[in-house]
């Protein structure tokens, strides 16, 4: 009798068998899923052209010389463990039993909240600025407090650099209108 179940169950296995089913979904005037499929493609593509590259450009800048290769990839490797944590957790956390599918969105849209915050706070405006001036804006003060205010300090250089540059460009168009209105001074072109 042993034998006998033995062979079922082996018969049993062997009759299972894959297909694809090619009608499990309507897909005549389903404009649902082309819809989202367009939305996702546009998504990837506009992320990729903005701000997808934003952290590694950024990631690139900030550390000093020489620690930059190291660093980076210290800053690779915490990026491809955070993408691992997300995706190893996801499915634990969105089960009915822990958070559902929107308290795990929520939890992860909270954690990048807060990353966000913390980056608005603490990572200086770099724009217009030469990697030696980056490297100084990240090396350590005397007194120890390096966030202390660095963002609006540096907002400020930034407005006041714009500001000197908008204001001599100002001065030379007031200069060139005068010269061009004054009928004894010949039109330099």
């Amino acid at each position: 009798s042993s034998s006998s179940s033995s062979s079922s169950s082996s018969s049993s296995s062997s009759s299972l068998s894959f297909s694809w089913q090619y009608e499990a979904c309507e897909t005549d005037n389903n404009i649902y899923g082309y819809l989202s499929v367009f939305f996702m493609v546009a998504y990837l593509l506009a992320f990729g052209v903005g701000m997808g590259g934003l952290p590694w450009t950024i990631n690139s800048e900030i550390y000093r010389l020489e620690y930059r290769s190291l660093a980076v990839s210290f800053s690779t490797a915490t990026n491809w463990i955070g993408n691992l944590l997300v995706s190893a957790t996801f499915l634990s956390m969105s089960s009915p039993s822990v958070l559902t599918a929107y308290g795990a969105f929520w939890a992860y849209g909270a954690v990048a909240f807060l990353g966000f915050m913390w980056l608005y706070w603490t990572m200086p405006e770099t724009k217009g600025l030469s990697l030696e001036e980056i490297e100084s804006l990240f090396i350590p003060r005397e007194n120890g407090n390096n966030f202390d205010g660095r963002r609006r300090r540096r907002e400020d250089e930034v407005h006041n650099k714009t500001n000197f540059s908008m204001k001599n460009t100002m001065n030379w168009a007031t200069s060139a209108s005068e010269t061009i209105s004054n009928e004894n001074s010949p039109l330099v072109v």
